[in-house]
C-alpha cells in the first residue's frame, strides 16, 4: 500500500481581503485604464481572502529580478521549515529515515535548489535522493505526488514532498495588461508538505499524466528583465471542458465518490462543474479558492487537506492542470 501522510501547510503572516487588493488595483491602474470596467474581475474571482509574502505596500512598487528571487528563497525556506516540522511530527518519522525530498514550485528560481537548502535544516542522511521540479504550475500538486509514489516504490523509504508557491512575488505593478490584473485578483502564497510512505489517512492508487500537443501557448511564464510575466489564454476553461473528458476516458479507474480539484479560479471551477455534473465535492474547491486564492501547485493539496479534515471517506479523483498544457490525475482513497 502507498499512502499520503502528515499533510501540513504554512502561510505568510500577511492575510489580506479582496477589497484591499481591489483598492490596490484601483490605485495602480486607474490612471492608465478604465478600472471601473475591471472591478468585476475582482468581484467575480471567487476569492475572499489570501496570504501574501510581503506587506501590501510592497506591491505598489517595481522590483527587479534579484530582489524578487531573494524574497522567494527567504520566504520559501521560512514557510517550508514550519510545515516540514509539522509533517514530521504528525507522521512520527525521523529525518534520518527519509529516502528522498521532492521540491515542486513554479514561482521562483534558486541554484542550489531549495531542496538542498532544506537538506541542511534537518538531520537527513547524506545519500538522500533530491528531486527539484520546476514549471508544472498548478498541475504540480498532482504530478509531484505521482513522482513521489514512483520513487517510493523504488526506494521503499518515506519520501518528503514539498510544494511552495509565492505567486504574489511575480506581480509587476507597471504592467496594465488584462492578464496582470486577473493575476492580481486571483493568486496567493503558501506551502504544503507531506510524506508518501506505507501508512497514512489517504491511500494512492493510480496516477496519470497527459500533455496535449501544440498547446504550449495556453499557460506559462514570459521571462522579462524584471521577473516573470504571467501567460494564460482566455480559452483555457473552454479547452478543459472540451478536452479533459476525453482524457478521463483513458484513466484506468472510474466510479468515484467525489473529486479533489485544483481551485484555479471560478471559470476553471465552472468548467469542472460541467465535466463532473456539478458534484457536491466541488464546493470544497470553491471554499479553498475563497480562503486562499489560487496558490498554484499548493491549491489542490489544500482541497485534499480540507476534505480529510471534514472526514470525507471513499475513492476520489484528484485533478490539476498546468503549463504544457498538461493534466495530472490521481485516484486516492480517504479513510
Amino acid at each position: 500500500m502507498v499512502s499520503l501522510n502528515g499533510l501540513s501547510s504554512a502561510f505568510p503572516e500577511n492575510k489580506v481581503c479582496q477589497e484591499e487588493i481591489k483598492d490596490l488595483g484601483r490605485k495602480l491602474f486607474s490612471s492608465k485604464i478604465n478600472f471601473k470596467k475591471m472591478e468585476k474581475v475582482y468581484d467575480n474571482s471567487g476569492v475572499n481572502t489570501r496570504y501574501l509574502s510581503e506587506q501590501l505596500n510592497w506591491y505598489f512598487n517595481e522590483h527587479n529580478w534579484s530582489e524578487r528571487n531573494f524574497l522567494f528563497k527567504k520566504n520559501a525556506l521560512s514557510l517550508l521549515k514550519k510545515s516540514i516540522k509539522k509533517t514530521i511530527e504528525k507522521a512520527n518519522i525521523k529525518p534520518e529515515k527519509i529516502g528522498g525530498i521532492i521540491f515542486i514550485n513554479s514561482t521562483g528560481i534558486s541554484t542550489p535548489t531549495i531542496d538542498a537548502e532544506i537538506f541542511n535544516l534537518f538531520n537527513f542522511n547524506n545519500d538522500i535522493l533530491r528531486l527539484p521540479i520546476f514549471g508544472y504550475g498548478c498541475a504540480g500538486g498532482v504530478l509531484g505526488l505521482k513522482r513521489a509514489v514512483e520513487i517510493y516504490k523504488s526506494l521503499q523509504k518515506p519520501i518528503l514532498v514539498c510544494n511552495v508557491e509565492l505567486c504574489s512575488l511575480t506581480f509587476r505593478p507597471q504592467i496594465f495588461s488584462k492578464e496582470n490584473i486577473v493575476s492580481s485578483a486571483l493568486f496567493g502564497d503558501g506551502c504544503v508538505t507531506y510524506f508518501v510512505e506505507e501508512d497514512g489517512a489517504c491511500e494512492i492508487f493510480e496516477s496519470m499524466e497527459y500533455t496535449w500537443k501544440n498547446s504550449l501557448s495556453l499557460m506559462g511564464w514570459g521571462v522579462e528583465n524584471d521577473g516573470l510575466s504571467v501567460i494564460f489564454d482566455k480559452v483555457i476553461p473552454e479547452f478543459i471542458t472540451k478536452e479533459l473528458p476525453n482524457v478521463l476516458k483513458k484513466f484506468p479507474l472510474n466510479d468515484f465518490d467525489g473529486y479533489i480539484l485544483h481551485s484555479g479560479g471560478m471559470r476553471i471551477i465552472e468548467a469542472y462543474k460541467k465535466i463532473f455534473n456539478d458534484d457536491k465535492t466541488i464546493e470544497e474547491s470553491k471554499n479553498v479558492l475563497s480562503n486562499f486564492g489560487n496558490v498554484s501547485s499548493v491549491s489542490v493539496l489544500l482541497v485534499l487537506m480540507e476534505m480529510i479534515k471534514k472526514k470525507y471517506s471513499g475513492k476520489f479523483l484528484m485533478s490539476a492542470l498546468g503549463p504544457g498544457f498538461t493534466a495530472g490525475l490521481s485516484a486516492v482513497k480517504i479513510s
